[in-house]
């Protein structure tokens, strides 16, 4: 077993050095986006945040840079929802990671609810993406659980949201 704080040991470089070893297990990660990611001979070959499987847990679970994580050894995966050998593993979590920082910014606090604010006007035209996420807000849930119900990958989802809070037709509350 291997534990950490990912503020002292940053998740890049302990997923790259447990790639390398070519060890199977899971690896925990415990923090509000976090999850589990299990690897089988040098892959990442499922990941798992909430309700949230495959590739859209992998890319919530590239944006935690904090929190403790734990890796167990000779942990079979439950599923296989990926296939990422060592190099595609990392360079496409190295591509997440570079992509929250501003979303996280504008969201920083997944336990709050995001709601619709006075400026917000039902006649305004949206596509089916926008209306089925903007749907979400009336259930009055936290925005970890918001990711959960929707089919958009977590990024996607946040990058809709997104001109809305900045406009003001959407908060956290």
């Amino acid at each position: 077993m291997i534990s950490g704080d990912l503020s002292v040991f940053p998740l890049l470089p302990v997923m790259q050095m447990l790639l390398s070893s070519g060890k199977g297990g899971r690896f925990t990660v415990n923090h509000a986006r976090g999850g589990e990611l299990w690897l089988s001979q040098g892959e990442v070959v499922h990941a798992r945040s909430g309700a949230l499987t495959g590739e859209r847990a992998l890319q919530l679970l590239c944006s935690v840079d904090k929190g403790t994580f734990v890796f167990k050894t000779g942990i079979e995966a439950p599923a296989r929802s990926l296939q990422l050998r060592q190099d595609q593993a990392m360079h496409h979590m190295l591509t997440e990671a570079e992509a929250w920082p501003s979303l996280l910014a504008a969201f920083p606090d997944w336990s709050r609810s995001p709601r619709f604010t006075p400026l917000w006007n039902d006649q305004q035209p949206v596509t089916r993406d926008q209306y089925r996420a903007l749907h979400l807000l009336t259930l009055d849930l936290p925005l970890r659980s918001v990711m959960d119900l929707t089919e958009l990958a977590p990024r996607a989802l946040l990058e809709l949201y997104r001109p809305y809070l900045e406009g003001g037709q959407i908060e956290l509350r």
